[in-house]
């Protein structure tokens, strides 16, 4: 109870930060036409001036939307807001980008409507590369706040109307429908690099050895929190661990892959696997630990980069 009153605190004070930062920055305008439902691009999208709209539609056709305030409702998780649970497995593509300014990251997937003014991702890019896009709600670190990628829409200066709180949706489990992840077959090119770098990573883990670990991470920083604390579930592997599985990306290509090498916690993980790496997070209470792998085919040869990261992406354990 105490730390929904702390979202919802959090919630009022981001769009109080908002509206500031909308004045202050009014005369940012990235797309013409805005003003197709008499809200001017400078006022603050609120749930008055919005059009009620579905996710599936603003998706479907961008264009359509570019530039008007609208309320949505769905589920809000690592920066995008999704239609439904088939949505952020990738069944369907109905879901847009998002962020809530004040709250940082969630854990999971939030339940709630959403406001904002429909943009683009590609637009807003080439605008932050241009150096004319610096405002504080908008872009952070270099890359747009609510587009992952530069491409699709998303809702500038996003906030919440109404109730806002954790959904109850839980991941999917092996045989449910859609995820990006497969396991890899024998004869996959890249499973033996793949186990390869898994092994050398669980070998650091299990000596203690921050400079061997930042070596194989090519992060000393990370190597430090994982051999620091318990909070992954990566820790298991200091005290050991057998030979992982090794799961693709379905949306590996030519020249770029992407993999989960993944170890079970518990006495077996056929049912309790990952099928999508969002959900191999390594949050603490997951069944398996994950080490993803990827590659990039340059001057024809393969180069090969570990990630240990740990996020709240995934959604809850069933």
């Amino acid at each position: 109870m105490g730390f929904e009153k702390e979202i919802g605190r959090a919630s009022n004070a981001g769009m109080k930060h908002l509206a500031l930062v909308l004045s202050a920055f009014a005369a940012i305008a990235f797309w013409p036409g805005a003003g197709a439902q008499n809200v001017s691009r400078s006022a603050v999208c609120t749930a008055d001036n919005s059009a009620k709209a579905e996710i599936a539609a603003i998706a479907a056709a961008p264009a359509a939307w570019m530039g008007r305030c609208v309320v949505v409702d769905g589920l809000y998780s690592d920066e995008r807001v999704y239609r439904d649970a088939d949505a952020i497995y990738g069944v369907s593509a109905a879901s847009v980008g998002g962020y809530i300014d004040g709250l940082g990251q969630l854990p999971g997937a939030w339940r709630g409507s959403f406001v904002g003014r429909v943009s683009d991702c590609a637009e807003a890019e080439e605008t932050l590369l241009a150096s004319q896009l610096r405002a504080p709600g908008i872009s952070l670190h270099g890359r747009v706040l609510g587009c992952t990628k530069p491409e699709g829409a998303f809702l500038m200066f996003m906030s919440t109307t109404g109730e806002f709180g954790p959904s109850g949706v839980t991941r999917r489990m092996p045989g449910g429908k859609g995820g990006d992840l497969q396991l890899a077959a024998q004869d996959w090119l890249h499973l033996q690099a793949v186990t390869e770098r898994a092994k050398a990573f669980a070998e650091a883990m299990r000596s203690g050895d921050a400079a061997q670990l930042g070596a194989v991470l090519n992060d000393a920083y990370r190597a430090q929190l994982l051999l620091g604390s318990d909070d992954s579930a990566l820790s298991m592997l200091k005290a050991g661990g057998g030979l992982p599985t090794v799961f693709v990306d379905r949306d590996t290509g030519a020249d770029s892959i992407a993999a989960e090498a993944c170890w079970c916690r518990q006495r077996a993980c056929d049912r309790l696997w990952p099928i999508d790496s969002r959900d191999a997070d390594n949050r603490p209470e997951r069944a398996y630990a994950c080490l993803r792998v990827e590659g990039v085919l340059r001057d024809g040869q393969w180069r090969y980069r570990s990630d240990a990261s740990h996020d709240v992406a995934g959604l809850q354990e069933p």
